[in-house]
């Protein structure tokens, strides 16, 4: 088994088609066959074994998918590293997975680490390796058509860092088991298609990215349009040019396209709408169908599971949910001493199935706590109804404690989200001397509209309980994200909690 297999089999039946669009590149799929088939020999010659690592830190273009099937193809195991990290934290995920290679760009030349910090990596740039730098043009210099070496379902593919939003990042390995499973069961619940065209702007090291965009439309034998980054002008101008069909973005992003008077007319092509990172208010989904006629698809899913677990639907989607499990995956809620919890009541989130990953990479004690029991403790909590759906409540560690009481940031949120003037928001519980934590709501407001902190919160208290309601409200011009456009509540509760 190999998971690069998929490129050489979407070859053979379909490498006249496009398989990468990056600005003026049109790349078939027998063209990127043969630069993974580059990349797998050079780094074979160079003496790459099976097992070991190779880490790639660029930005989004053609070479990093080529390069990280090609590891994948030699028998090693692609560290994903993301381009928004500096010298430090690259430093650290470098000694972390041990890669004897990182493979990166002149761009992001300045946070390579000094040789001395990371003596036992090499590193190869995509722009003055002879080789690497000619992956896509017809005399690669290298030979063409290595050895494809079989892996175990189970043996590492991929490493892939958690936002580290619980503490420091940790690299889970996803095996080839893993990764096609998802492709498959993401295939299979959205019915891809090889006349599909799907965009992708979201970081290709992020599971996002990578497993649920990437590797799922190459398995499904589409074409992925393939952006640097986030660009509105740029996504609204690609949708049009190559009229895709597949939307793929975060909850952010779909919010400022409703604001967006240009969006509809040039979504005309996009038959399908997915969301991922965070679960999306209802009222953002209520809108969205009203204005372009399309579902915004949900799904439950982590760096740990390889990205799906449930899947919100093709024939009875129901907003506000993420859906009801996916293929073979199970899932359960259990309260704090791991019994379940009865159907309607809310419990952590734990999973097993064939994408759970193999564990965190080097690091056994933590892959032993996550994965007790046999089953992925998620760190979620959600609730099940009668029918299977799953509604995801929030994090655990984002819950807000006041006066003695358990307040879900989500549902504050989506209270907010409903008010006219609220154009996006976050939900925190700062110290409080008299309740403990104070929920408080920090709000971006629509261009052109007004509110006042009282308003808001006498909107909310006409929608929910007095004590979920903000007992503050502070507008700002924007909300601190992640590079995959998730807003970073622990970040934004640390920041203004030192503000007092």
């Amino acid at each position: 088994m190999n998971l690069s297999a998929v490129i050489s089999q979407a070859a053979h039946y379909f490498g006249g088609r496009p398989a990468v669009i990056f600005e003026d590149q049109f790349i078939t799929y027998a063209g990127l066959n043969l630069a993974v088939n580059r990349v797998t020999a050079y780094l074979q010659a160079r003496g790459l074994n099976p097992g070991e690592r190779a880490a790639i830190f660029m930005t989004n273009r053609p070479e990093w998918v080529a390069i990280y099937y090609g590891i994948i193809r030699a028998g090693g195991v692609a560290v994903c590293l993301s381009a928004a990290e500096k010298r430090q934290e690259i430093g650290q995920r470098l000694v972390d997975s041990g890669a004897r290679f990182l493979i990166t760009c002149a761009e992001l030349a300045p946070q390579i680490p000094h040789q001395e910090k990371i003596p036992d990596t090499e590193v190869l740039s995509v722009e003055t390796d002879p080789v690497l730098s000619r992956l896509f043009t017809k005399v690669g210099g290298f030979a063409d058509q290595p050895k494809m070496i079989d892996r175990q379902a189970d043996d590492p593919c991929a490493i892939l860092y958690t936002g580290g939003t619980t503490g420091t990042p940790k690299g889970a390995a996803l095996t080839h088991r893993n990764i096609l499973f998802t492709s498959q069961n993401i295939c299979y619940h959205e019915r891809t298609h090889p006349q599909d065209k799907a965009i992708c702007f979201m970081p290709l090291n992020h599971v996002f990215g990578g497993n649920h965009i990437m590797n799922s439309i190459f398995y499904g034998c589409g074409a992925m349009v393939l952006l640097k980054k986030f660009d509105m002008d740029e996504i609204l101008g690609s949708i049009s040019t190559h009229q895709i069909t597949r939307f793929y973005s975060v909850p952010t992003v779909y919010i400022r396209l409703l604001a967006n008077p240009d969006a509809k007319r040039l979504f005309e092509s996009v038959t399908y709408c997915f969301s991922a990172a965070t679960s999306m208010a209802p009222e953002i989904v209520r809108r969205w169908k009203s204005e372009f006629n399309l579902t915004i698809h949900e799904s439950y899913g982590m760096t740990e599971t390889a990205s799906l677990v449930t899947f919100n639907h093709l024939y009875n989607h129901r907003i506000g949910s993420v859906g009801t499990l996916a293929g073979t995956v199970e899932a359960r809620l259990v309260d704090p001493e791991g019994r379940p919890v009865p159907v309607g009541e809310t419990g952590e989130i734990i999973i097993r199935g064939p994408n759970v990953m193999h564990g965190y990479f080097g690091k056994p004690e933590e892959t032993r706590m996550a994965l007790r029991g046999g089953w992925l403790h998620s760190g979620d909590i959600g609730r099940f109804d009668e029918d299977g759906y799953l509604y995801v409540v929030d994090r655990i560690k984002d819950i807000v404690i006041t006066g003695g009481l358990n307040v879900y940031p989500s549902e504050v949120e989506g209270v907010l989200y409903t008010h006219p003037a609220v154009h996006e928001c976050a939900v925190v519980g700062l110290s409080d001397e008299e309740y403990g934590e104070a929920v408080t709501a920090l709000v971006v407001l629509k261009e052109g509209r007004e509110t006042t902190e009282m308003e808001l919160i006498g909107y909310c208290k006409e929608a929910i309980a007095s004590f979920k309601a903000p007992k503050r409200v502070v507008f700002v011009a924007a909300l601190q994200k992640s590079p995959a456009g998730k807003v970073l509540r622990r970040e934004i509760k640390e920041k203004y909690q030192a503000k007092g």
